[in-house]
């Protein structure tokens, strides 16, 4: 009976353990994912359940020792619980940029985030934590420990299984996704910028460009490439303004198609050490300037660094973020920039497309209905994501029309560009999102537009560049086209 009693004491321990690190913890990467109906909820509770036995087997290794609980999981019970407040409020994601800013945070920054209701969580942690200590102590967990271990290593491995059937399911979540940002953040990026820089030509001339580096959209449903619906009606009036529907790339997913625009790699990547085009644009003489509303990733951080000025726009959340602020957060921080210098190149990297789709645009864009309501896509109709999808485009058309109406207004020639890092697969082949080989996810918007003081003085360059839109190209031109656009060529490497 003695034995029978402590197996339902280990039992009972370990169960309500789970639970606390469930409220205080996981629950946190879950609780702001939009759901709609018992199917959608009843998926994604099956998936914290699977993230949770994953994490009791850890638990369960730690309780065997008394001092192993304390001094290892009580910490860390601590350490996310404070994170997790943050989950919960306000939906902050963790990344390397954030465990950045956590290393180097001032002090009296740190200070001014601690509330009242932040102060009762973490009471409320430490109070369960020396519970859980004196309950620990009061069993015998090394009674019947062979069948324990089993089932912990059992437990365990539900995360290696998840994560060989499908990347990321687990690891992006708490307290996986601690560990793997802080990975992320150590590792050196693998792309190789040349410092040689070769010797560049150029005009004086005064212009002002910008660059909008936009995310998961398609050529095919912009109504300004032919698209049935009308999803570009304020761009489709816009004169100086060039679209060019037949550019692809081989690369469907940020991290690699954006070094890929951004440098002179091309298409085929190799080990070669590459130039990043704002060290093409420096050598120029011209002002460089980085405003994102994408947290970034190691692929392009290099590049992005070697601009004049780098300005994050709601730096801790991510696309894993359902209340990201939306794009035109970024206008009034670019409409500031283009008072502060005459000859300039601002590039504005975009949340734009990417999914969760609801959260890309206002009430005001909502044309196309009905529209998604849950995140797990097998519940929703091909016409649900499509019109979500396509309400972000005009969403875009919008964000697009009032950056060109502030170039309008400048005294110097200006030139908009803008190219979608790549496309989005919408049901084709079976498939959705994109970072997958799917062809729509392979064409990429691109558009350039030109004032009219731009188009007068440079009249050849203008022709050309609307020639080049009857031809079929990747996005590797993208790289050429703003040098040309900013009068500025290089052919060989300074001695």
């Amino acid at each position: 009976m003695e034995n029978i009693s402590n197996n339902k004491s280990i039992i009972l321990f370990n169960l309500a353990t789970n639970v606390l690190v469930v409220v205080f913890i996981t629950g946190a990467s879950y609780y702001h994912t939009p759901l709609n109906g018992i199917k959608d909820t009843a998926v994604y509770g099956l998936h914290l359940i699977a993230l949770q036995t994953s994490i009791a087997g850890f638990i369960y290794l730690l309780t065997l020792s008394k001092w192993a609980f304390r001094l290892v999981f009580g910490p860390l019970f601590f350490i996310l619980s404070c994170y997790s407040f943050w989950g919960y409020s306000q939906d902050i994601s963790v990344t390397p940029h954030l465990i950045q800013a956590l290393l180097e945070t001032k002090p009296d920054i740190a200070v001014d985030l601690i509330s009242f209701p932040y102060l009762i969580f973490i009471s409320i942690s430490i109070i369960i934590l020396l519970v859980l200590f004196r309950w620990q102590s009061s069993i015998n967990n090394r009674l019947n420990w062979p069948f324990y271990m089993i089932a912990s290593l059992c437990c365990i491995s539900v995360f290696w299984v998840l994560e060989q059937k499908r990347p990321g399911s687990l690891k992006n979540r708490l307290p996986y996704n601690i560990y793997y940002a802080v990975k992320s953040y150590m590792e050196k990026p693998t792309l190789k910028l040349n410092k040689q820089i070769p010797d560049v030509s150029y005009h004086s001339d005064e212009l002002k460009m910008i660059l909008v580096l936009g995310e998961s959209v398609r050529a095919d449903h912009l109504s300004i490439n032919g698209y049935n619906r009308p999803t570009t009606p304020k761009l489709k009036q816009q004169s100086g303004l060039i679209s060019f529907p037949n550019v692809y790339t081989e690369h469907t997913y940020t991290a690699v198609s954006l070094p890929q625009i951004l440098t002179n790699q091309g298409q085929v990547q190799s080990d070669s050490e590459y130039y990043s085009i704002y060290d093409i644009l420096d050598e120029a003489n011209y002002k460089t300037y980085w405003v994102g509303n994408q947290t970034l990733e190691k692929s392009y951080t290099p590049i992005v660094k070697t601009n004049d000025s780098i300005h994050l726009i709601d730096a801790f959340k991510s696309v894993f973020s359902f209340d990201k602020l939306r794009d035109e957060s970024l206008i009034p921080v670019a409409s500031n920039i283009l008072k502060e210098n005459r000859r300039s190149v601002i590039s504005l990297h975009m949340i734009g497309s990417h999914w969760w789709y609801e959260d890309r645009y206002s009430n005001k864009e909502k044309k196309f209905n009905p529209v998604i309501d849950s995140k797990y896509i097998p519940s929703l109709t091909s016409e649900q994501l499509i019109n979500s999808y396509d309400n972000t485009l005009l969403y875009l058309d919008k964000f697009i029309s009032k950056l060109i109406g502030i170039l309008e207004n400048q005294e110097t020639p200006t030139v908009l560009v803008y190219i979608s890092d790549h496309g989005e697969q919408l049901g084709e082949e079976g498939k959705w999102l994109h970072a997958q080989s799917g062809e729509a996810a392979k064409n990429p918007a691109y558009l350039i537009w030109f004032s009219e003081s731009y188009t007068k003085k440079y009249p050849k360059v203008v022709t050309n560049i609307k020639e080049a839109t009857k031809i079929n190209s990747t996005t590797d031109r993208v790289f050429y086209d703003i040098l040309t656009l900013l009068g500025i060529s290089f052919e060989k490497i300074k001695q």
